[in-house]
């Protein structure tokens, strides 16, 4: 969904926070997004089948956020994900690791997501965001690509 936590000196702070501001992750107008993913799923249990899902995140501090996702995979597959992602934001690239369930056909199983996406921000508060994500279930993975097309608010 890959984390890496440096606090070098106070000026990276500043440098930090006015880029927060900047991205408005610093400010209480723009601490959620909410958003659609749209993807294909390859590998594992998961085999070259689309997946739509819905996202959520509110940003705890300017890096660090928690949400939640519920996604759907089609096909043969036919499987829900639902995950809590912990994200770090480093200008318009987030890292994420995201525990959750898998839930089909072979019950339901614990699974881990990594993953990592490029924000790509449009006017109004809207951005699309490609990701690739892999999670780990049951001994497999599955690698999940797409991107979501998010509001902040």
């Amino acid at each position: 969904m890959t984390v890496l936590f440096v606090a070098v000196i106070s000026i990276s702070g500043g440098i930090a926070q006015a880029e927060e501001t900047a991205h408005g992750h610093g400010s209480d107008q723009h601490k959620n997004i909410a958003g659609i993913f749209a993807g294909v799923t390859h590998g594992g249990r998961r085999k070259n089948a689309g997946a739509l899902g819905l996202e959520y995140a509110r940003h705890i501090t300017g890096n660090f956020s928690i949400g939640a996702v519920a996604e759907y995979t089609a096909g043969d597959a036919d499987v829900w994900v639902f995950a809590v992602p912990f994200a770090y934001t480093v200008g318009h690239w987030k890292m994420y690791v995201a525990p959750g369930i898998e839930d089909g056909h072979h019950g339901k199983e614990d699974l881990v997501r990594f993953g990592v996406e490029r924000a790509f921000e449009m006017s109004g508060g809207w951005e699309i965001a490609p990701q690739i994500n892999v999670d780990f279930v049951d001994g497999e993975d599955v690698w999940v690509i797409g991107a979501v097309f998010a509001r902040k608010f």
